[in-house]
């Protein structure tokens, strides 16, 4: 296995993606506007939980996060 350790490589974000750089002012009022967002309704509050895999398609509790 090789690894490459050259000093003048510098990481870049995948291709495709949109980078924001925020100061932790702006990154912490980002945040709360989302969580206002995502607090509008149950509606969007469970399309959340959904996507964050921890609700199913049907609305209940994935697996990984049941007491059974």
């Amino acid at each position: 296995m090789t690894t490459n350790t050259s000093p003048n490589k510098v990481a870049s974000p995948p291709h495709g993606k949109f980078v924001v750089v925020m100061t932790p002012d702006e990154r912490i009022a980002d945040m709360q506007a989302f969580g206002r967002e995502i607090r509008e309704s149950k509606k969007t509050a469970q399309e959340f939980l959904i996507r964050a895999g921890i609700l199913n398609k049907k609305g209940q509790l994935a697996k990984p996060y049941r007491n059974c």
